[in-house]
C-alpha cells in the first residue's frame, strides 16, 4: 500500500489530500506554520472547504523530512504555489534526492531561472527519477462537493500513472493520462497568460468569438513551444499525435475554457480591469497574487527557451510596456 505524503497545504493540495484519505489512503501533510499544525491535529478540519479530516491524515511540520525514510512505497506530491516549489525542493535536498518519483499538482515555472519544474528536478536531482503532473481545469471546493471533474495526469512512468488512477478515480474524479509532460506543463503557464488577455478582451467589448479564437491560438502555441523544449530534451520525446491530442485534453482546453471564461480566476479577474490607461500594480495589491502576470515577464525574458510568441508579447505590451489594451489585442487578430 502506497503512502501519499503531500508537501504544502493549499486548499487544492489539502482538498486531493482529503480525496485520497476518504479513498482508503495513507496521507502524510507537510507545512511549516506549527499554528496550522496544531489546528489541524486538534480539530481536524478545514473550514473554507468544510472539510472534516480522518485518522488516515497526519500532519507534520517540513522541518521533519530528513529525518524520513523514502522508500518505493512513498509517494511524494509537491503541492506548493510556484514560487515555493524551488524552495521545498532546495530546503530539502538531501531527502528528495533519494526519492523514486516525484509528482506535482502546483502550474507554472520557476521565475528565478525560467525553467519548468521538470527542468529544476532534472537540475537538482538525478534525471532518472520518475515524473509526474496532475493538472486541469479544478477547483478545489468542487473536488470536496464531488463535481465532476476531468484532469490530465502525465509522467514518465506508466506505473506511477496507475498508481494515481487507481488510488483516486471516483464517479466523480476521473484522471486522464497522457506520456506529453511538457505539453501539460506548458498549458498550466499558457492558460493563465491567456486567462488575462481573455479578461481584457471582455472589458474592452470584444464579443465571446474573440475569446474562442483566443483559446484556439493559445492551443497552437501550446504545441509549438512544447514541441521546441522535447526537441532540446532527452526523454520527454512523446510523439506528434500524443502532442496534439494534449491540446483538447483537460490540462490545455479545459483549463483553458475555465480561466478565459470564469471570474473565479484572479487572471482574468486582472485582464477585466485592463481598460484604458489603468495602474497595473495597484490592481495587482488588490487582486493578489496573478500567476499569468509573472508569467508573462519570465517567457518574454527568456525567449531562448520559448522563441518568439504573439501570446506572451500582447501580453507583455499591455502589462509592462503599459500599451493601451485594445490597440495590442486588436493587433493580436491581425
Amino acid at each position: 500500500m502506497a503512502l501519499f505524503r503531500i508537501f504544502g497545504a493549499g486548499e487544492w493540495g489539502l482538498a486531493v489530500a482529503n480525496h485520497l484519505s476518504i479513498q482508503n489512503n495513507l496521507v502524510e501533510i507537510y507545512l511549516r506554520d506549527n499554528d496550522k499544525i496544531d489546528f489541524y491535529k486538534t480539530s481536524s478540519v478545514h473550514k473554507k472547504l468544510d472539510i472534516k479530516f480522518g485518522s488516515n491524515i497526519s500532519f507534520f511540520n517540513l522541518n521533519k523530512v530528513s529525518e524520513l525514510n523514502n522508500d518505493s512505497n512513498v509517494i511524494n506530491i509537491i503541492a506548493t504555489s510556484s514560487s515555493g516549489f524551488l524552495n521545498i525542493i532546495k530546503d530539502n535536498i538531501n531527502y528528495f534526492q533519494k526519492s523514486q518519483s516525484l509528482t506535482w499538482l502546483t502550474k507554472g515555472l520557476d521565475h528565478s531561472s525560467g525553467h519548468l519544474f521538470h527542468q529544476i528536478l532534472d537540475e537538482l536531482l538525478l534525471d532518472k527519477i520518475d515524473k509526474c503532473i496532475i493538472s486541469g481545469p479544478s477547483f478545489a471546493i468542487d473536488l470536496v462537493n464531488k463535481k465532476d471533474i476531468k484532469v490530465s495526469i502525465a509522467s514518465t512512468d506508466d506505473h506511477l500513472i496507475e498508481v494515481f488512477v487507481n488510488a483516486m478515480n471516483t464517479d466523480y474524479l476521473t484522471l486522464l493520462p497522457t506520456h506529453d509532460l511538457v505539453g501539460v506543463e506548458v498549458s498550466g503557464v499558457l492558460k493563465n497568460i491567456s486567462a488575462i488577455l481573455a479578461g481584457s478582451l471582455t472589458a474592452n467589448q470584444f464579443p465571446d468569438e474573440y475569446v474562442h479564437e483566443l483559446i484556439s491560438i493559445s492551443q497552437q502555441e501550446v504545441y509549438r513551444i512544447s514541441k521546441l523544449i522535447t526537441a532540446n530534451s532527452q526523454g520527454y520525446e512523446v510523439s506528434d499525435s500524443e502532442m496534439k491530442k494534449t491540446l483538447n485534453s483537460p490540462a490545455c482546453l479545459g483549463d483553458l475554457e475555465l480561466t478565459c471564461f470564469y471570474n473565479t480566476s484572479r487572471n482574468r479577474q486582472l485582464g477585466l480591469k485592463l481598460t484604458g490607461d489603468c495602474n497595473i500594480k495597484k490592481l495587482l495589491s488588490k487582486i493578489g497574487t496573478v500567476e499569468g502576470y509573472l508569467s508573462t515577464k519570465t517567457l518574454f525574458k527568456n525567449k531562448e527557451i520559448y522563441s518568439e510568441s504573439k501570446i506572451i508579447k500582447s501580453a507583455y505590451e499591455i502589462l509592462y510596456n503599459h500599451i493601451e489594451p485594445r490597440k495590442i489585442l486588436e493587433d493580436l487578430y491581425n
